[in-house]
């Protein structure tokens, strides 16, 4: 069993020690801000894994990177409108419709969101035509 299912299975990780060789996938813990972190690829160093993104990478509840949240509004009579954020992996993201409404309009025609590139989320309604204005809200969270 590796060292990271073990740590899933309830083992605690021990702290991290300057200097030592580490496998990838060891979890241990910082001493500095008292989180755990996984080791990459095997090797050693004298560097906190709290301050060596290069070696370590966060894991347990700090493995989301980001979220970003917010509110698109596609104007009455268009299709679909797009929200500028903070660039992010596609293939470590995900997007969620969180959900949505027409104002005076007809809500039976649900909108859908997509992360179109790094940094723009895309809201389109499946009624282009509907003539109310509809707020999409939308999250988009990345993983490291």
């Amino acid at each position: 069993m590796s060292d990271a299912s073990t740590f899933i299975g309830g083992s605690a990780p021990k702290v991290w020690v300057s200097g030592t060789t580490y496998a990838a996938g060891k979890v241990v813990w910082s001493p500095t801000d008292y989180q755990y972190f996984m080791r990459k690829s095997a090797g050693g160093g004298t560097t906190d894994p709290a301050s060596d993104t290069t070696n370590w990478q966060p894991t347990g509840d700090r493995a989301i990177k980001s979220i970003q949240r917010g509110v698109i509004t596609i104007p009455a009579n268009a299709g679909s409108a797009t929200a500028t954020i903070s660039a992010v992996v596609t293939a470590k993201s995900q997007e969620t419709l969180l959900g949505f409404s027409t104002v005076g309009g007809d809500n039976t025609f649900s909108p859908r969101i997509a992360l179109t590139n790094s940094t723009t989320v895309t809201a389109t309604k499946t009624n282009a035509a509907l003539v109310a204005a509809t707020d999409v809200s939308w999250s988009v969270i990345e993983r490291y």
